[in-house]
């Protein structure tokens, strides 16, 4: 986005006009000593030849390097990034000298292609000198003997002389030409495979039907998804059918598909197999935006923008008014958070919500999805981050929140699940288990022992 897209603009800016000109005066200069001297044109002409020549026939191996340059500044770039982000955890396992020496050797590899790349520019420049004195040697040679032939006035030697090493000057351009070539290709390859990146996900075409009163109806109808490049299925045939209103938990262990359950509704993917139906119609039927904005989600890992509280819970509906935010605000149990800080909600919460702590932001993110008041709310793992005096205040706020909404939760706590209308159980991508709390503890399956193993932590934690 940045540095391959300036090496294209400089291309296109810098160097086209150069290579027009490296073509354009030497063949100017050719016309007119052929038209005052052919003899002397036609010693020049083979030194010319050899100089446009030199770079051509070394561009392959200039392309290769300027290539795996680019490759390797990119990687480079990407590898300060990750630092940067990741600086507190190389700090905390005092890892910042490895990560250095990392950095530095990446930096060893990238001068070494480089030093390659110029190692073959300085070769041309040499070969593009010698050119221009032999070439210049030539004309005087010949311009020489026909003087001494009476076939050329003697003033006009020294003129052909410098008019033909004029000619090699904008010729020794076409080395930094087929420089700038290679980086050129080099960008243009990378911003090509990203221009010709497949979209997965695009507009549907009919228009959204209305919402049923409270909430929407959700179905997963065989749904089969499984992750780009991976072979174990994501979601392996689930069927479930959501009524409008009702409270619905995603549960089983790590990996077990939960998540990848919500992504789907909100396609971020769309299923390999089977369909999924909301009121009734396929998702991929829908416009992206008339979808999204049926669908509110609070997620485990809430990001947040280096701008104010404002702007970050506005995030959710740009033309909501202040009352409303401020609603929203007081509902998620942040009103206090707010009173606190210096400019209010106008603070500055820094890179991803830095100077927030992991409760702070989630609740930014349920006060989002207040703000939104979409008919589907998918909570995933929305509590995880709270204290048990924060969580108890959420939970109040989660209960008017999902009140007249189809709600899917995610969740592993049992205050959290225990009161929904229909739990889902999940093992592996497959739906093994559904019903209410106590029917399932009654079936004494994954669930029950998923509820047995909490429980048995709950009474270790307390001893």
């Amino acid at each position: 986005a940045t540095q391959d897209v300036e090496t294209i603009e400089y291309f296109y800016a810098h160097t086209v006009a150069p290579a027009v000109v490296a073509i354009l005066v030497p063949g100017a200069v050719l016309v007119a000593l052929a038209v005052a001297a052919w003899p002397v044109a036609l010693a020049l002409l083979p030194f010319l030849l050899y100089a446009a020549l030199v770079p051509m026939l070394a561009r392959r191996r200039i392309d290769r390097l300027g290539a795996q340059s680019r490759e390797a500044l990119g990687g480079l770039t990407a590898h300060v990034g990750d630092t940067i982000q990741g600086l507190s955890e190389l700090v905390a396992f005092q890892a910042t000298g490895r990560r250095r020496a990392g950095f530095m050797a990446l930096v060893d590899d990238y001068h070494v292609i480089r030093l390659g790349f110029f190692r073959d520019l300085s070769a041309e420049a040499a070969q593009l000198e010698i050119a221009t004195g032999l070439g210049g040697l030539a004309v005087a040679i010949v311009g020489a003997l026909m003087v001494s032939a009476g076939r050329l006035e003697p003033t006009m030697l020294p003129l052909l002389t410098l008019l033909a090493v004029a000619a090699f000057l904008p010729v020794s351009e076409i080395a930094n030409v087929g420089r700038q070539l290679a980086d050129t290709f080099a960008s243009a390859r990378r911003l090509q495979a990203v221009h010709g990146e497949t979209v997965p996900v695009t507009d549907g075409a009919a228009l959204p039907p209305r919402p049923a009163e409270g909430g929407s109806a959700v179905r997963f109808a065989t749904v089969g998804f499984a992750y780009p490049g991976t072979r174990r299925a994501a979601l392996d045939r689930v069927s479930l059918e959501i009524p409008p209103g009702a409270t619905v938990a995603l549960v089983g262990p790590s990996g077990a598909g939960k998540t990848t359950a919500a992504n789907l509704l909100l396609r971020f993917w769309d299923p390999g197999e089977g369909a999924i139906t909301l009121d009734g119609q396929d998702l991929r039927d829908y416009r992206l935006d008339d979808l999204r904005r049926r669908i509110a989600l609070v997620a485990q890992d809430t990001y947040l923008f280096n701008d104010t509280l404002r702007a970050n819970v506005l995030l959710a509906r740009p033309d909501a008014d202040a009352a409303a935010v401020d609603q929203a605000i007081e509902r998620a149990a942040l009103a206090d958070f707010v009173v606190s800080l210096p400019e209010g909600l106008d603070t500055k919460v820094g890179e991803r919500g830095v100077q927030l702590s992991g409760g702070q932001r989630q609740r930014v993110a349920i006060a989002r999805a207040f703000l939104k008041n979409a008919p589907v709310l998918i909570l995933d793992e929305a509590t995880s981050h709270l204290d048990a005096i924060s969580e108890a205040l959420v939970r109040k706020a989660l209960d008017a929140l999902m009140r007249n909404r189809t709600t899917i939760v995610i969740a592993h706590r049992l205050s959290t699940i225990r009161a929904a209308d229909l739990i889902a159980v999940l093992d592996g991508g497959r739906l093994i288990e559904t019903g209410t709390h106590a029917a399932l503890l009654a079936r004494g399956g994954l669930y029950a022992e998923l509820i047995e193993r909490q429980l048995d932590y709950g009474r270790a934690a307390a001893e």
